[in-house]
């Protein structure tokens, strides 16, 4: 899990670094979701994107990622033939 401190800004905004937005892949303008849970304010995506193609249609979770069907089934068969 990557770490990061960030300050508030006196709107109560906080930035959320490039690298944790490229590999959730976060896109500008996508809807957040923020909750309290513990004593802790969690974000996470409310849609989830596909890490491959950015759909978010249909998207899965496979170790904490987002993947999508088609590239779900791309992958499989690049595994199964040897292409990957």
């Amino acid at each position: 899990m990557e770490r990061a401190y960030k300050k508030m800004t006196s709107h109560g905004s906080i930035n959320v670094p490039v690298a944790m937005r490229r590999s959730l892949a976060i896109e500008p303008k996508d809807a957040m979701v923020v909750e309290e849970k513990d004593g802790k304010i969690i974000i996470s995506p409310y849609n989830v994107r596909c890490q491959f193609c950015g759909t978010t249609d249909g998207v899965g979770s496979f170790y904490g990622k987002g993947i999508c069907p088609d590239c779900a089934r791309k992958a499989y068969e690049g595994l199964k033939g040897g292409r990957l």
